[in-house]
């Protein structure tokens, strides 16, 4: 292969780590940190910020520019393919500020040494005399850059997982520096070996990665996880600990515990069942792990039960996983249960069909991919898809520390919905859990009659009565609407748990 066109294929790949590695930090920074939006802009600035010092500072070094380029991609391959594994340490042992600061220190050597390898490759080929391709072989740079982007979401996020893919990486990085020393400079073996003894050290964290993510693992979940799947939408982790509590994490937020999930799915759907007549249809949005629509299938009139979670591999997780099987009783494969992998935003928008009732069994608006589903907008679509008649209830989180976003959700409805009900429950997992229904029409008396007490652990009538009557320390405060172009409740959100945890840890500082 002539020595141009190794420069060329050096090109491509060094776009294609560098890009990699911007992706990898900034997804592993909001997966630990929330706000997916902020964490990718911030980082993307630092990144090109850095990149600029990076290709200013090249200038420097123009008399041995492919010499200076082996050191870089060895150094780069380091940093990079370490970014990863020191970001998982760091969470477990810094508090979020200095998490937030490293993170960004570290996308910005990863910049700085990415932005000068363009134009220390640009003072190669002016050598090598093939000044005339010049402009294609830059071009080959954001080539390597889509590679990247195509890559990261659909193989590396899927099947490898952040932390092999930052190790991989990296071992490419440095492999690309060997190459250009052996096979186009002919250098001398003491560039060699550095960067056989860097790839060494990446290989050794490979070899241990297993056992250093078990040890993460145990200090982050606390109990032993008996299951783990990366999938292209989240991290999907199952804990079962020697009193066989079962619970269920994704991307780290936990979703329920098997000691007391019972209180929640029991207050989330049958005190709607309680003010309709008659229900038939229903849609749960979320909710794919099917403990919803165990409950729902307690009320033998209904139908058909329409489950619409965006990510499949939750509903293999229902089917065959059989801690979850035993939780959800089966309904996972319940004939009358209908398991659709879509958007519940897009399956809103795109459906025909009426229900009777609309069930929100949504994660917390902790980032604006899961805030636009307590928006207006959403709740438009939701009101179109109701029956007449017909109830939705969402899920509005936690009530007391987090009053401005329960209050925010129950305004956006309001301006949605002619009625609106609030009720709640204590769960010791989760504290005072809140919830919101609403209709288009008078909710009627309750009736009582039509809960199934015998199926029920948790919820009867003395309780039902209690659940609808909020703490007397415990109101709706005012609040902006919650919009698709403007998710205020991520910042409602935002606020409310870092006040309550700035509070939480200056009291336990006391003590």
């Amino acid at each position: 292969m002539k020595i141009k066109n190794y420069l060329i294929l050096t090109v491509i790949i060094a776009g294609l780590c560098s890009i990699v590695y911007e992706l990898l930090v900034s997804a592993t920074a909001s997966y630990f940190l929330g706000d997916g939006v902020k964490q990718f802009s911030i980082l993307i600035g630092v990144y090109l910020f850095s990149m600029g010092i990076g290709a200013y500072g090249s200038k420097f070094f123009t008399h041995n520019s492919l010499k200076t380029f082996i050191y870089l991609e060895y150094i780069l391959g380091l940093i990079g393919g370490l970014s990863v594994p020191v970001l998982y340490f760091l969470f477990v042992k810094v508090a979020p500020a200095s998490f937030q600061f490293y993170s960004m220190f570290i996308i910005f050597l990863i910049g700085l040494l990415t932005g000068a390898e363009v134009p220390l490759l640009t003072f190669a080929f002016e050598n090598t005399q093939v000044k005339e391709k010049l402009s294609l072989i830059l071009s080959l740079d954001y080539i390597g850059g889509l590679l990247a982007t195509l890559l990261f979401p659909f193989i590396l996020l899927p099947f490898v997982g952040l932390f092999y893919s930052s190790l991989l990486f990296g071992i490419i990085n440095i492999l690309l520096g060997l190459i250009v020393a052996v096979f186009v400079l002919k250098l001398e073996k003491k560039f060699v070996w550095l960067g056989v003894a860097s790839c060494a050290v990446l290989l050794v964290v490979v070899l241990y990665a297993g056992s250093l993510l078990h040890i993460w693992e145990n200090k982050i979940y606390k109990h032993p996880v008996s299951f783990q799947k990366q999938t292209i939408y989240q991290k999907m982790v199952v804990t079962k600990n020697k009193y066989k509590d079962v619970r269920l994490y994704l991307n780290r937020a936990i979703q329920f515990s098997s000691l007391d999930e019972y209180r929640y799915h029991e207050l989330l759907v049958h005190v709607p069942m309680c003010y309709h007549p008659n229900i038939k249809k229903v849609l749960i949005l979320g909710g794919g792990e099917n403990l919803a629509s165990r409950e729902v299938l307690k009320h033998t009139q209904v139908e058909s039960i329409d489950v619409v979670d965006i990510d499949p591999e939750i509903f293999n997780l229902a089917k065959t996983n059989q801690d979850i099987v035993r939780i959800n009783k089966g309904a996972a494969n319940d004939k009358k249960v209908h398991l659709i992998a879509n958007d519940a935003f897009n399956y809103l928008y795109q459906t025909d069909k009426k229900y009777d009732l609309i069930i929100a069994d949504l994660p917390d608006p902790a980032n604006e991919s899961i805030a636009r589903l307590y928006s207006k907008e959403f709740y438009l679509l939701i009101k179109r898809c109701l029956a007449p008649n017909g109830i939705t209830v969402t899920q509005a989180g936690e009530i007391y520390f987090s009053n401005q976003t329960f209050s925010c959700i129950y305004n956006t409805m309001d301006a949605v919905f002619e009625q609106q009900k609030t009720y709640q429950v204590y769960i010791p997992s989760f504290g005072n859990w809140g919830f919101v229904m609403a209709s288009d029409t008078h909710f009627p008396a309750i009736n009582t009659q039509q809960l199934p007490v015998d199926d029920l652990k948790f919820l009867d009538e003395k309780e039902l009565n209690y659940a609808l009557t909020l703490p007397k320390d415990i109101q709706i405060q005012t609040t902006k609407i919650n919009r698709l172009d403007r998710p205020i409740i991520l910042n409602y959100f935002n606020e409310d748990w870092q006040r309550w945890k700035i509070e939480f840890e200056d009291s336990n500082s006391a003590f």
